[in-house]
């Protein structure tokens, strides 16, 4: 490391090293869960107009088309890093290209991937560089592309989303991260760190051209979240029991919503979007009893109405 112009904060390093052991994922064979064609619609639909902007996501779909086959990341050297997010998936990060510390389109330090029917999809890419105090992260991707910054600890930095929204500092020396969905459509915008529309791609349900945040939380119940989000809340250890009781009921209402037949099995309405809005909403407003206002907005994004803190 002392040959490196940068220092990337040590408790990331430390992480970064741990990714380079041998994956304990075992191959899979990665049968293309989503077509290449609806692979490039969703890498376009969710793109800024600038044709300058969509051209270098073009070229950096291609150069990582092969990397939809997970097993060819791996041999890549990407390594999973981190527990899967609701909202963002699993992260597979290239150390050697994190330390390298250089911005190429073409080589995204991480890659996204969620599980679908049991096979790993390619959902975007995030590119990872450290900076040096007073460094400004690339404008390669104009204006709407806003970097944010990790500076403590893996955990921390992707656990709260709050960091997510805030342009990365011009102090310090740190990780710029700058999320690119190019294979699933992100209504929140092509670089929003957060995707909501994960939970329902992983429930293989068409995802709404426009949606609650609430719902896609109860969907995500159903795919595991129930870990991250009791992690999430911080409550009291003699309140998580609880807490998990009460996430466990949301998620018997999701799985509810999901089953009921419909014209389109794969496509929830209005109204079922609504019924999984309120079902959160209902959640939240009991986590708030339990756990207390902090720990309901914490699970909530770092929000809550003004109606539930009173």
């Amino acid at each position: 490391m002392s040959s490196c112009t940068f220092t990337v904060p040590s408790s990331l390093i430390g992480a970064l090293l741990c990714a380079m052991a041998p994956s304990p994922v075992a191959a899979q064979t990665n049968a293309a869960v989503v077509s290449p064609a609806a692979h490039e619609h969703a890498a376009r639909s969710s793109l800024s107009a600038e044709p300058a902007v969509i051209a270098l996501l073009d070229s950096a779909r291609h150069a990582t088309d092969p990397f939809r086959d997970r097993n060819s990341a791996i041999a890549a050297g990407y390594r999973r890093l981190g527990m899967d997010f609701p909202s963002m998936g699993e992260h597979w990060v290239s150390p050697r290209l994190v330390v390298e510390g250089k911005f190429e389109i073409a080589r995204p330090a991480m890659l996204t991937y969620v599980v679908v029917n049991d096979h790993p999809v390619l959902t975007g890419l995030v590119y990872a560089i450290p900076l040096s105090p007073g460094e400004p992260p690339p404008r390669a991707f104009g204006a709407s592309a806003i970097w944010h910054e990790h500076n403590g600890t893996v955990d921390e930095e992707s656990v709260l989303p709050a960091h997510h929204a805030a342009p990365a500092a011009a102090l310090g020396t740190r990780l710029a991260i700058l999320h690119a969905w190019i294979g699933v459509l992100n209504p929140g915008g092509t670089f929003s760190a957060e995707n909501w529309a994960l939970p329902f791609v992983r429930l293989g349900l068409a995802v709404p051209d426009r949606f609650p945040p609430g719902a896609a939380r109860a969907l995500s119940l159903l795919s595991g979240a129930r870990a991250y989000f009791t992690d999430l809340a911080d409550a009291p250890d003699t309140a998580r029991g609880e807490l998990r009781a009460v996430l466990d009921e949301c998620a018997g209402l999701a799985s509810q919503v999901v089953a009921t037949p419909r014209a389109n099995a794969d496509r929830l309405g209005p109204a079922d979007l609504d019924k999984l809005d309120r079902a959160w909403t209902a959640t939240l407003e009991r986590v708030s009893k339990i756990a207390g206002t902090n720990s309901a907005e914490r699970i909530n994004g770092g929000s809550l109405s003004t109606a539930m803190r009173k």
